[in-house]
């Protein structure tokens, strides 16, 4: 029996809206929870502008991997550059802008131990406030258990069989 795929996706936001004007950035320090990989299908990360500087663009983005939930070993999974995933010659720079990235267990380096992704971003040569979101979408393997309640007149109890 399979699942449905409610049952299967997992939401959890990276940060809140956050200032990263300046020289700042987003998903670089010690707050940032890395997200594990480990019995994921797949995953998207979604990052919004939100009260943006209109003389700003969003300068880097790009996500990183590393061997463990303390982000040891940290390295680029993707590029932020002229030619890179993110291309920097044409970034997002209004309110409302959104970058997706898509991310399968296969683009990360396994075989070295990095199973953990995380979103980083910054902003250069700040003019005023730069608010930006991120939240990732996780497409597990496997549907979560769900606990049964007691069985009632006109409920749906969903029971895999698996």
């Amino acid at each position: 029996m399979s699942s449905l795929l409610s049952e299967r996706l997992k939401e959890v936001r990276q940060f809140k809206e956050t200032d990263i004007g300046g020289t700042n950035t987003a998903g670089s320090d010690d707050t940032v929870q890395w997200q594990s990989m480990i019995g994921v299908k797949r995953a998207w990360c979604i990052v919004r502008l939100s009260a943006w500087d209109a003389g700003d663009d969003l300068d880097t983005a790009k996500i990183q991997q590393a061997t463990s939930s303390a982000g040891a070993g940290i390295k680029d999974l993707t590029a932020s550059s002229a030619t890179g995933d993110y291309d920097t010659d044409t970034p997002i720079d209004a309110d409302g802008d959104c970058i997706r990235f898509d991310v399968k267990p296969s683009d990360l380096d396994i075989a070295n131990g990095f199973n953990h992704v995380r979103f980083y971003g910054a902003e250069t040569g700040n003019t005023g406030v730069d608010l930006i979101a991120c939240h990732w979408v996780f497409e597990m393997e496997e549907a979560y258990p769900q606990r049964s309640e007691a069985a009632v007149s006109a409920s749906k109890v969903y029971i895999n069989a698996d």
